[in-house]
């Protein structure tokens, strides 16, 4: 007789350890060795591993409704659009709700297109945007992640003022970019540049398109980017930790922009529900806290200044959104090997010499030193 037999796809490539349960910033591996995780489950684990008080946050939700459709209204949404609004930049703005960065992105192009009745979208070399058709279309990938795109695009080096001036012609109805891209090497941008894309964006007609995937909950030690750097889009998406652990995906739009589209252009089965909801308005009551934002930048001052104890030519990036560039003594993957042998995680990156650090915001300046005194003996 047959047997149903199941493997998982090869997607991943997974590291030797066996971890038992998180705490806070560490991993506990079942050998009992604990590993300080400065890799944060990918920016993730935005509250640290098995926060105690969201524990507490989704038992009670799931104890008084786990699920409900999108046909009823609920006290977590309305929680959830108090919390989360209070962080925006001042201004109105509209929301849609689904259930990761891709489909955040995916419905802020809709949206972007949609308002201006265009046809193209103009975005970066290096750029990482999600894996569904229209945010790999928008994303610097090695391969076609599709057969064709579902609009036109074009593409211009990250930085390149003059050429994203040349390239924004009557067509482009949204420039999209990430503020610091991650996945290329913490690249952040040279002066002037977000600066120029808004004005550029004004004078063309083509809406403003922010991926805060990364970027957003605290993560450069303001609510988002667009604050960080003082620049205003006018749509911004999130996903990663705005939940902590729970998937959740974040379109806002400025209100002026979407004002008059049909409500049916998007739609969630699951976006929106009240237990990631209750999640997502506990984690923005936190991030709105003054105190809580101050250690992510203290800590983030702290993990860059021990970065320079070891083999690091340069250290890009913002709050706790770090990048490493490493000298030529040691590649990044090797640096990341070897420093998880001397129990610290963290991340590499499209560039094979620069290293990625996203902790979990919870991170002290005290546990920054520990990564140090692992990295100066590489």
């Amino acid at each position: 007789m047959l047997m149903a037999i199941l493997r998982e796809y090869p997607a991943y490539g997974r590291l030797p350890v066996d971890v038992e349960r998180t705490e806070g910033t560490e991993l506990v591996l079942r050998d009992g060795r604990r590993v300080l995780d400065l890799y944060g489950g990918h920016c993730v684990s935005a509250m640290g591993g098995s926060d105690p008080e969201l524990g507490l946050v989704l038992a009670d939700q799931w104890s008084k409704a786990s699920f409900l459709s999108n046909l009823f209204e609920h006290a977590p949404r309305a929680a959830f659009l108090e919390a989360f609004g209070a962080l925006l930049p001042d201004g109105e703005w509209r929301v849609f709700l689904s259930n990761s960065g891709s489909e955040a992105n995916e419905n802020a192009l809709k949206l972007a297109l949609a308002a201006t009745k265009r046809t193209k979208v103009l975005c970066f070399t290096g750029a990482f945007h999600g894996r569904t058709a229209g945010a790999a279309a928008i994303s610097d990938m090695s391969f076609d992640a599709f057969p064709r795109t579902p609009f036109d695009v074009v593409r211009v080096p990250w930085g390149d003022l003059a050429a994203a001036r040349a390239a924004c012609d009557a067509e482009v109805g949204a420039i999209a970019l990430e503020p610091i891209q991650s996945i290329a090497g913490m690249r952040v941008p040279t002066p002037g540049f977000l600066e120029g894309l808004r004005a550029l964006a004004d004078e063309r007609g083509a809406a403003l398109l922010f991926d805060e995937v990364q970027t957003a909950s605290g993560r450069t030690g303001a609510p988002f980017a667009a604050q960080t750097y003082g620049v205003l889009p006018d749509l911004i998406t999130t996903a990663k930790g705005a939940a902590a652990g729970l998937p959740v995906g974040i379109t806002v739009a400025r209100a002026g922009l979407v004002e008059g589209l049909p409500g049916h252009l998007l739609g969630s089965t699951f976006g929106g529900g009240p237990t990631i909801l209750a999640m997502a308005a506990a984690v923005a009551r936190r991030v709105g806290d003054e105190a809580f934002l101050a250690n992510v930048r203290a800590s983030g001052e702290a993990l860059a200044s021990e970065a320079r104890r070891g083999p690091v030519r340069e250290v890009r990036g913002a709050g706790l959104l770090l990048g490493l560039v490493l000298d030529d003594r040691i590649s990044g993957k090797a640096a990341r090997d070897a420093l998880l042998a001397r129990g610290v995680l963290v991340g590499t990156s499209d560039d094979p010499q620069v290293l990625r650090l996203f902790p979990a915001l919870t991170l002290t300046p005290a546990e920054a030193r520990r990564f140090g005194d692992a990295f100066a003996t590489l």
